[in-house]
């Protein structure tokens, strides 16, 4: 089977070019309305540049092609933009989304409909706060960047946003309602794969 070729950062550039998110707004409402709501989850963002997700895209053995700063100008941020867009640091405006979608060529139905199950992706980090933060955007981190659009939310804003929702997910690690102790007491009461029910 021949290799896909892979496609220089110049010509994978253009594909952002003629986006216009306004555009897209007006076509797709109810995509407008789902990025509002916070509907996008930071592993759907991982997987639109590497399908694999293995181990994110600066790690030497990524497979994928969407690898330098020249990704993160194509989004439309500055780096370490999409790494935090990845982690759920920061959440992307609408207008960074629709050129993320078109780089990837990845629709926004899917970015923004990806599955609410917990996403355990290969090489990323396991600890309570980094898994809480990746499985979806906390809605004080959303709220900062919607109430900004169409423009940028100050770094100011973000920071802030950010430092509240890591001290509410401190919190819930401390509860034990944190997305990985619940992801995980919920596989320790699944029984084994090939265990059969014997009532």
């Amino acid at each position: 089977m021949k290799a896909q070729q892979q496609l220089s950062p110049a010509i994978l550039t253009k594909r952002t070019l003629d986006v216009d998110s306004a555009d897209q707004a007006a076509q797709h409402p109810a995509l407008f309305a789902q990025w509002q709501n916070g509907d996008l989850r930071p592993s759907a963002i991982t997987l639109a540049f590497d399908p694999k997700a293995r181990g994110g895209r600066d790690r030497m053995f990524s497979s994928t092609q969407f690898v330098g700063p020249w990704v993160d100008e194509a989004c439309g941020t500055r780096e370490p933009g999409v790494d935090r867009w990845e982690k759920g640091l920061f959440y992307p405006t609408w207008e960074q989304l629709c050129k993320l979608s078109a780089l990837t060529e990845t629709s926004l139905g899917i970015l923004l409909n990806s599955p609410d199950t917990p996403n355990f992706l290969n090489g990323c980090s396991q600890v309570p706060t980094a898994f809480a933060l990746r499985q979806v955007f906390h809605p004080l981190i959303v709220t900062a960047t919607v109430n900004a659009h169409p423009h940028q939310a100050p770094l100011e804003d973000m920071t802030q946003a950010l430092n509240q929702a890591i001290a509410a997910i401190l919190q819930s690690i401390e509860d034990e309602t944190d997305p990985l102790t619940l992801c995980l007491s919920e596989l320790q009461t699944k029984p084994y794969l090939g265990e059969q029910d014997k009532s």
